[in-house]
């Protein structure tokens, strides 16, 4: 398990935040919604993208432990995946390797959660304090956090794809989307710091479905 602990580990670019979504209103929703999803899983498998992912499910916390970030990195000091958590991240693993989508690079947020999805669901990972929960981050570091985070989105050019494992908060920041733990929001990078958001696979579209 590797760690990016520089602060600021990619290059800035500044640029401004083009936001779309795919996913319409009104018709016949449900269909609507599975019509979507497959689009972009296809899109995922041609590469080039990244995926902004909340972590799988967590056990419950009472906030000061939620919002704790052990220095030592010791999960029995910080909220932790539950056990459905732990069988959501693996079952994207599965859906990933089906489908012969690649993770040509995955950042997580230090925090426990983060990385046993990250681990559970692509094995190798790094570490980046960009991603971690808003909440924990020194005082002031925020805003220009975020801006290396919509920097490295918008800079991405692998033939793979980049998956940053993070936290609601952080994410609604980011791409403006409220999304469920396990949700993948995928976006399309764009240079410059710029990236369209072309739509959000759920959680439901990877595990339990049909259960």
């Amino acid at each position: 398990m590797k760690s990016l602990m520089s602060g600021r580990p990619f290059p800035g670019r500044l640029g401004s935040l083009l936001v779309a979504g795919l996913i319409g209103l009104g018709g016949p929703a449900v269909a609507q919604a599975a019509a979507d999803e497959e689009t972009l899983w296809e899109a995922l498998g041609k590469g080039g993208k990244v995926v902004m992912m909340r972590h799988t499910e967590s056990a419950e916390a009472e906030p000061e432990v939620s919002m704790h970030l052990s220095p030592e990195r010791d999960c029995s000091e910080e909220q932790e995946l539950s056990k459905a958590g732990k069988a959501q991240a693996e079952a994207l693993r599965g859906a990933l390797e089906d489908r012969g989508i690649r993770a040509e690079e995955v950042l997580s947020s230090e925090l426990c959660r983060a990385r046993q999805t990250a681990e559970r669901a692509f094995g190798e990972f790094e570490t980046w304090d960009a991603l971690n929960l808003l909440q924990t981050m020194p005082e002031g570091e925020q805003d220009w956090l975020m801006e290396d985070v919509r920097d490295r989105i918008g800079g991405f050019d692998g033939e793979g794809n980049l998956f940053l494992i993070s936290h609601r908060g952080n994410i609604n920041t980011v791409v403006f989307e409220n999304v469920e733990p396990g949700s993948l929001v995928v976006v399309r990078p764009e240079g410059f710091g710029s990236h369209e958001v072309l739509g959000e696979i759920p959680l439901e579209a990877y595990y339990g479905a049909g259960d």
